[in-house]
C-alpha cells in the first residue's frame, strides 16, 4: 500500500546547505572511529551483564499475565479479522493500515521499547498452541537442523510482504490482502504445527523482524532473569541465529528501496519504460537489497570470514535509525487515521472504541523543520551507535590484531551507508 507521508521534512528544511550536512555526517563518523581506537582498545562488552530484576521477571513469566497479553493480542487480530474478512473493500478499511503501519512500522518502537513483547504475544504461537494440545502431530528437527536453517526462511517472508507492500498492485484492496494472509498462516502456522514453535521463529516475518530489533531494547534474559542493561551490551552479546546478517540488510534494502522509487529518476524510468512496473519493481527491489547486503559482506570478510552474523548487531541502529526516519510521518498520520476507523471494521456506522468522530492531528505538518532534523539525527545517530557496536565486536573478531586495518572496511560501509542514506531520505 503506497502511501505518500513517509517524510515530510525536504532538504531546505535542513539548518544547513544538505551538502555540508552530508560531509558533517560524514566527518562524524570518521572522527568518532578515530576516537574509539585511540580509547577503547579492547572488548567492553563481551559478556553480557546489568542490573537483575527478579520480581519484574516473576511477574513477566506469571501464567496470568502472559494468558492475558496472549488473549488481548488475540483480541486485536481477531478483530481486525472482522474487517479483512467482513469488512467493505475501501481503502477507509481499517485493515490496511494496521497490516502496513501498526503492525510493520509500529514493531520498531514496541521491540525497542518493550523487548520481544512480539515473541510473547504472537498469535500464531498461541493459535499453534491452541493445534498442539488439540493433538496435532509434531515431526520435530534437530538442534542441528535448526541451527542451519536459522532465520533464512525469514528473510524470504520479509521480501515477500516488502513485495506486497511496495510492488503489488492493488494491494489496497481486501481481495489482495486475503491472499497474502493465507499464504502467512498456511505458511508460518502449518509449518509450526508440524515442526513445531521454532519454525515461527525461523520463518514469521514479523517475529523474525522484532526478534532482530529486541536485541537493541534495555531489557535482556541472562540466566532465565529479566536484566535492565545498556542497549548497545545487549546488542552485542545477543544470541545471533543463522542469517541475521540478511536480515538486517534485507530491511535496509526495503527501506532504501523505497525511498529510491520516490526519487524523480526511478519514476521516469518506470514510466517510459515498455516493461511492466511489476518487473520493474521485482527487479529494484531485489537489486537494493543486495546492493545493501554484499558490502556489508565484504566488509565484515575483512574483518573477520565467517563473522557476518555476528558483526550485523552493528546494523540494527541503522535499521532503526532509517526507519524512524523514513516512515515516522507515516506513523504518527497514518497511525492515528488507522485508530479512528478501527471502532467501524464494518463500515456500519460503529464507535465501538469511541474513536470514530475523533479527528487525525496534521500538526506535524507545521514543524517541517523539526521533522527534518529528526529524520537527519534519527540516520547519523543510528549510524554512530552502529560504529561502536562494530567496533566492540570487531576488536573481538581481531583479538587485538590489525585493529585499525582491520575496522577500516566497516568503517568505509558505515559512511557509505549515511551518505547514501541521506541522499534517498532528501532527494527530490
Amino acid at each position: 500500500m503506497r502511501l505518500p507521508l513517509h517524510g515530510l521534512g525536504s532538504r531546505q528544511d535542513l539548518p544547513l546547505p544538505f551538502e555540508f550536512v552530508v560531509l558533517g555526517a560524514a566527518l562524524a563518523l570518521v572522527v568518532s572511529f578515530a576516537a574509539l581506537v585511540l580509547a577503547w582498545r579492547r572488548p567492553r562488552w563481551s559478556t553480557a551483564g546489568g542490573l537483575p530484576l527478579p520480581r519484574l521477571t516473576r511477574l513477566v513469566d506469571a501464567g496470568p499475565t502472559r494468558a492475558l497479553l496472549r488473549l488481548l493480542a488475540l483480541g486485536l487480530y481477531a478483530w481486525m479479522a472482522l474487517a479483512l474478512w467482513f469488512g467493505q473493500d475501501r481503502v477507509t478499511n481499517p485493515i490496511f493500515g494496521f497490516v502496513f503501519v501498526w503492525l510493520w512500522v509500529g514493531l520498531v518502537p514496541v521491540s525497542v521499547l518493550f523487548g520481544t513483547v512480539w515473541r510473547l504475544t504472537n498469535p500464531l504461537r498461541t493459535l499453534a498452541r491452541l493445534a498442539r494440545a488439540a493433538g496435532a502431530p509434531l515431526r520435530p528437527l534437530s538442534q542441528d537442523a535448526w541451527r542451519r536453517i536459522g532465520v533464512l526462511p525469514g528473510v524470504g517472508a520479509l521480501l515477500g510482504f516488502a513485495w506486497l507492500e511496495l510492488v503489488q498492485p492493488d494491494n489496497d484492496t481486501l481481495g489482495v490482502v486475503r491472499w497474502w494472509t493465507i499464504g502467512w498462516v498456511v505458511t508460518v502456522l502449518g509449518g509450526a504445527v508440524v515442526f513445531g514453535e521454532r519454525w515461527i521463529a525461523a520463518s514469521d516475518p514479523f517475529e523474525v523482524f522484532a526478534e532482530r530489533v529486541a536485541i537493541l531494547s534495555p531489557w535482556q534474559r541472562i540466566d532465565g532473569t529479566v536484566h535492565l542493561v545498556n542497549p548497545l551490551r545487549h546488542a552485542a552479546t545477543a544470541s545471533v541465529p543463522r542469517g541475521a546478517a540478511w536480515v538486517c540488510c534485507t530491511l535496509l534494502g526495503i527501506t532504501a528501496y523505497d525511498s529510491f522509487t520516490n526519487t524523480t529518476g526511478w519514476v521516469g524510468w518506470v514510466q517510459t519504460s515498455s516493461l511492466p512496473r511489476e518487473l520493474w519493481g521485482t527487479l529494484g527491489l531485489l537489486g537494493m537489497v543486495l546492493l545493501v547486503g554484499a558490502p556489508f559482506a565484504l566488509a565484515a570478510a575483512a574483518t573477520r570470514r565467517g563473522w557476518s552474523d555476528r558483526l550485523a548487531a552493528s546494523l540494527v541502529p541503522i535499521v532503526v535509525g532509517y526507519s524512524t526516519a523514513h516512515y515516522l510521518s507515516l506513523l504518527v498520520l497514518e497511525g492515528q487515521r488507522t485508530a479512528i476507523l478501527a471502532s467501524d471494521p464494518l463500515g456500519l456506522g460503529w464507535n465501538v472504541f469511541g474513536t470514530a468522530e475523533w479527528g487525525v492531528d496534521t500538526g506535524i505538518f507545521d514543524h517541517p523543520e523539526a521533522v527534518a532534523l529528526i529524520q537527519l539525527g534519527a540516520i547519523v545517530i543510528g549510524h554512530l551507535l552502529g560504529v561502536l557496536i562494530a567496533h566492540d565486536r570487531s576488536l573481538v573478531a581481531l583479538g587485538g590484531r590489525r585493529t585499525v586495518r582491520g575496522q577500516m572496511p566497516m568503517l568505509v560501509l558505515m559512511v557509505g551507508y549515511t551518505v547514501a542514506g541521506l541522499v534517498l531520505l532528501f532527494s527530490p
